[in-house]
């Protein structure tokens, strides 16, 4: 196993776990750092795993990354309006 293959793979299961941070309370979304460095960490390891296929040009693995940028673009626009608007 190589070096790049380890720290994706490490860099995914802890934003994993980072991204855990996000709850629903009291009828609002929070989240802290945690959940934004969380995001960035899921996507950068998905990335980084399938690095290969991104770059000969595989469509399902590049859907896969536009989707997972967009849920995590949700995610962190919903904390920005919470944060706004509490």
């Amino acid at each position: 196993m190589d070096k790049r293959t380890l720290w994706s793979a490490f860099g995914l299961v802890f934003g994993i776990i980072l991204i855990a941070s996000f709850s629903i309370r009291h009828n609002s979304f929070y989240s802290g750092i945690c959940g934004v460095i969380g995001c960035i960490a899921i996507v950068g390891g998905f990335i980084g795993l399938h690095w290969n296929k991104i770059q000969n040009g595989d469509p399902k693995v590049k859907r896969t990354v536009r989707l997972l940028l967009a849920l995590c673009i949700v995610l962190v626009v919903l904390n920005i309006i919470t944060f706004l608007l509490a």
